[in-house]
């Protein structure tokens, strides 16, 4: 499946009532880490939220509005991070998606170009966690080119995670078997 064309770039202030619409969904936030689960509830929050990325992490690490050619404003956010209680240096990515934006492929294409970027700039892998329930997170990092390498326990987060990797020394993707196809994995 080709991917659709986006561009990565920093929020900008202007775009806080966007933001605010998206992080203020339940349904969004709630496959969100321990610490950011709870939904927005002013305006003013995803502005303080555009400020504080804008001051964060060196080029490519950061948080990035998600932009495609066909929309006047971000379809979502992708992020790239130091993971939470990294032990070697690993390097996290994530995404989410405005609900009027899924299903087209920009949380696969925004992932894919964090990654490559994160490669670029000398990471030799980019890690994801997705919640193990959250099965269109898990189909967007296959699409997005990385190694599902199964269900972790307590890895940077409380509970079970679904990890998966991407980059120069990630291991090669395993062989499916026709008895898998149409599995979800």
């Amino acid at each position: 499946m080709e991917l659709p064309r986006v561009t990565l770039r920093l929020w900008r202030p202007s775009e806080a009532p966007r933001l605010f619409d998206l992080l203020s969904r339940p349904e969004v936030t709630r496959w969100f880490g321990e610490n950011s689960r709870a939904p927005l509830t002013e305006v003013d929050q995803a502005l303080q939220r555009i400020e504080d990325w804008a001051l964060g992490g060196e080029p490519p690490l950061g948080a990035h509005a998600v932009v495609t050619p066909d929309r006047a404003e971000p379809v979502g956010t992708v992020l790239l991070f130091p993971a939470p209680h990294a032990l070697h240096g690993e390097i996290e990515v994530g995404w989410y998606l405005h609900p009027d934006a899924v299903g087209h492929g920009y949380a696969a294409a925004a992932t894919r170009r964090a990654i490559a970027d994160a490669l670029a700039a000398g990471h030799d892998e980019v890690w994801a966690l997705t919640h193990p329930d959250n099965h269109r997170s898990r189909a967007t990092a296959v699409r997005a080119g990385m190694v599902d390498l199964g269900d972790v326990e307590g890895l940077w987060h409380d509970g079970p995670s679904r990890l998966f990797v991407a980059g120069r020394t990630a291991p090669p993707r395993p062989a499916r078997s026709a008895g898998d196809a149409g599995q979800d994995r």
